[in-house]
């Protein structure tokens, strides 16, 4: 599994394998995340929907 962070999000991403979408989970005070609180990313709650959609395509050129 691999995942992505971005500055200013307070989350990590990454993709269902089966189906490419994207998913996050919230980064924690001293960085902990807990990978069992992974959901799917709803699109319609992001202002730049564009960088959403970069860092999915760059998970999927990353597990090519």
């Amino acid at each position: 599994m691999m995942f992505i962070t971005k500055e200013n999000h307070s989350c990590i991403y990454t993709l269902d394998t089966d189906s490419q979408e994207l998913y996050y989970a919230p980064v924690y005070q001293d960085n902990i995340v807990n990978l069992s609180e992974f959901a799917p990313v709803d699109l319609d709650s992001y202002d730049d929907v564009t960088e959403i959609e970069s860092i999915q395509q760059q998970l999927i050129a990353i597990n090519k």
